[in-house]
């Protein structure tokens, strides 16, 4: 059984979350979750569509920003807003890949207990493995 979770943490005038699961890929979807439940009560929600998409960057890094960014854009440009999350590394591609899929629901169905995020920040970012567990720790600009 995997091992996770996600937590708020203080962070001036912006929001911070931290991430953890024993894979990077429980770690990614952590990361949105954790995101979204800072803003939005999503419990009880019920999704009506998904979307799905690939990220091909090279770094950790970059693939955690890649993932929260596209859960930023669906709510602005979509009004769609992820309420579960999957993700997926297949291994039989060459390139490094992780497929995502954001069950969704209309922004506008769910409670809003936060402010709306606007873009992930790259300071003090970190994403990896530390002492067996992938962890994650992300500042959000509100």
């Amino acid at each position: 059984m995997s091992r996770g979770g996600h937590r708020a943490v203080p962070h001036t005038a912006d929001i911070a979350v931290e991430a953890w699961a024993d894979s990077r890929e429980g770690c990614l979807a952590e990361a949105v979750r954790g995101l979204v439940e800072t803003f939005a009560d999503v419990e009880g929600a019920r999704p009506d569509d998904c979307v799905t998409f690939v990220v091909t960057e090279e770094s950790d890094e970059e693939v955690l920003v890649a993932v929260l960014q596209e859960v930023i854009y669906q709510i602005e440009v979509s009004g769609r807003l992820a309420v579960d999350v999957s993700t997926d590394e297949p291994t039989e591609f060459p390139v490094e890949r992780v497929e995502v899929r954001l069950a969704t629901v209309p922004v506008e169905t769910v409670e809003q207990i936060g402010a709306m995020p606007k873009a992930v920040s790259v300071h003090k970012l970190r994403f990896g493995r530390i002492d067996g567990m992938w962890q994650a720790h992300i500042v959000v600009d509100v």
